[in-house]
């Protein structure tokens, strides 16, 4: 090659190296020029990035959870969308709570429809029925957690309740959401409980009078002859409804603690009704469940049937066992607890259930309504076991409740990321009638008050050591082999009976045995044996027991029914039809019945 051809291809060189300088930005003065100068790549979203690269914009999602601004409110971004903020569970819990409060009459409408439930449940929410238990639930919750909103949302639907109260003080177990008015004539003493303790949590909280003078009225119409509402049978107790004989333990828990509370707060209201007046009739509902105690399993049993004295036994519910730990409040309860927590059949908990329509993942586990239908988790009654569980430290169980209850929230058929379902399908609760897959007052404020920690019988904080009944004694019977007692002879049986106490150690204090034969020929009466119980420094004890005497005699297999009272005082009448604080005096706590046979 001559030199003027190296030369000409150095100049060719020359122009590539300059037109590839001038392609990447370089100056061929020496400098370097911003490809992306004046590129407006801004798309104005906060959740992406504005990037320019070889003068190429560019907008990339920024990470997940970035914080950005949605209608003036902090939310966070979502695969490069500005979404608001999702709530936690305790949020939606009560923002469900709020959708459902009417907001021309105050009162939160029970269940939400749609058009897969049955054609009568579906008929039913045609009349949108507001339940005085639920308002009393959401009044209680939005208390516990007392922002000036929940306090707003409480006043209005317990106005609401006012606005319903009748002139005899009581209220109807349900009304028109929508109207206002009521729904029917009914008036349960438990939804009349339910109802005193939200008026009183009011008055605790806003320190307003009126709401502590509601609470009285609805009280005076429980105690008014007139309502004959006092059973005058058996342990006692306070009855079902006016018209209706059965007592039921769930009411009495409930009677329990709304009476002794209100008691506790009359000397400071215009009393209507006398403190002593209220307190004995609440204790006395405390010893009708106390008698509903089964020595055998731990159990509550649900209550008596018509005759107010016969315990029905055939179907045991799930709310008479969380809620005795959370009313009743002594270590003996927790053994009505932990029998909940037993799997089926030998307790209530259902383990690894399916949650019926809803994906395979979502495997759940908890409690049914009663022992009668052991299909099913009934949400309401596992959100009562979780505050349960909070209450007697049952770590676990709070823990795996909550993941549930979380999961129902967030995934269950007909679910909308806030509220509760009643069920994933049906549940039968064995006293002819079930619950079904809808949205829910009830299930979603027993969680909200599981995750603010409310016990709401006592409006106090679950974790509290002291609880009000606490210091109350105890008494149980122990159970003989093969549930029998060993006689002594025969015309009469002797036997001894043994059983634990707490609370009796140093006090004037007795424990006495009441035998009331039960087979071939029942009496229908308890008989006090004449000598109180020995009772050692642990509380344990002993008794001698009688069935028969020297004119009845005696035969192997016969029946008894034996319950153990403390007494402080005088030993009971000899003979008792009914056991209650009027036909024992000083009467302070029993153990629960146990049935048994003498060989």
């Amino acid at each position: 090659m001559t030199k003027d051809s190296v030369g000409f291809g150095l100049s060719i060189l020359g122009v590539l190296v300059f037109a590839l300088a001038l392609s990447h930005g370089c100056d061929p003065d020496g400098g370097d020029a911003d490809p992306c100068a004046g590129q407006a790549c801004s798309d104005g979203n906060e959740c992406t990035s504005d990037l320019c690269t070889n003068g190429r914009c560019s907008n990339p999602a920024v990470p997940n959870g970035a914080q950005c601004h949605a209608d003036g409110e902090d939310s966070g971004c979502q695969d490069g969308l500005c979404l608001p903020a999702s709530p936690s569970v305790e949020e939606g819990l009560y923002a469900f709570l709020a959708q459902q409060q009417n907001p021309a009459t105050g009162l939160l409408e029970g269940f939400v429809s749609h058009p897969d439930l049955p054609p009568d449940f579906l008929a039913f929410l045609d009349a949108r029925p507001s339940f005085t238990y639920d308002n009393a639930l959401a009044a209680l919750a939005w208390l516990a957690r007392g922002e000036p909103d929940d306090v707003d949302h409480a006043t209005r639907v317990l106005d609401a309740l006012l606005a319903l109260q009748r002139d005899d003080g009581a209220l109807p177990d349900s009304a028109n959401a929508v109207t206002g008015a009521p729904l029917a004539t009914n008036t349960g003493t438990g939804n009349q409980a339910w109802a005193i303790l939200a008026f009183l949590a009011a008055w605790e909280v806003t320190g307003q009078e009126g709401w502590l003078l509601a609470a009285e009225r609805v009280a005076a119409f429980l105690l008014d002859p007139a309502q004959e509402l006092a059973n005058p049978a058996g342990f006692g107790g306070l009855r079902l409804a006016p018209g209706l004989t059965a007592a039921s333990t769930e009411n009495n828990l409930d009677v329990y603690a709304a009476l002794v509370r209100l008691a506790d707060a009359l000397p400071t209201s215009a009393a209507r009704l006398s403190a002593a007046e209220v307190r004995e009739v609440g204790h006395g509902a405390r010893i009708f469940c106390e008698s509903q105690f089964d020595p055998v399993t731990g159990a509550m049993f649900t209550g008596t049937d018509g005759t107010g004295v016969t315990t029905f036994r055939r179907v045991v519910p799930l709310d008479t066992q969380s809620w005795s730990v959370l009313a009743l409040g002594r270590s003996k309860w927790d053994r009505s607890y932990a029998w909940a927590r037993r799997e089926v059949p030998e307790g209530l908990w259902i383990i690894d259930g399916a949650c019926a329509g809803a994906g395979p993942e979502l495997a759940i586990d908890g409690p049914p309504f009663s022992n009668a239908f052991a299909g099913e988790v009934w949400t309401e009654g596992l959100a009562q076991m979780r505050v349960a569980a909070r209450a007697v430290g049952d770590d676990e169980t709070d823990a795996r409740a909550a993941a549930v209850l979380e999961d129902l929230q967030r995934a269950a058929p007909h679910a909308d990321g806030q509220g509760l379902v009643a069920t994933c399908s049906e549940v039968e609760t064995g006293f002819g009638s079930s619950y079904y897959n809808a949205l829910a007052v009830a299930p979603t404020a027993w969680a909200a008050m599981a995750s603010a920690g409310l016990d709401p019988f006592w409006f106090r904080a679950i974790e509290d050591d002291a609880h009000p009944a606490v210091a109350l004694p105890t008494v149980s019977l122990t159970q003989p082999a093969d549930l029998q007692y060993a006689c002594t002879g025969t015309q009469p049986c002797r036997f001894t009976a043994t059983g634990t106490s707490t609370g009796i150690v140093g006090t004037a204090h007795r424990v006495y045995l009441l035998v009331e034969p039960t087979s071939p020929a029942p009496l229908g009466r308890f008989f006090t044996q004449a000598v109180p119980a020995v009772v050692a420094a642990d509380g344990t004890w002993i008794a001698p027991g009688q069935l028969g005497d020297e004119v009845f005699g005696v035969e192997s297999g016969d029946g008894m029914r034996l319950v153990a009272l403390v007494v402080e005082g005088a030993a009971p009448p000899v003979q008792l039809e009914v056991v209650t604080q009027r036909s024992v005096p000083n009467l302070v706590t029993v153990s629960g019945v146990l049935d048994a046979r003498v060989r």
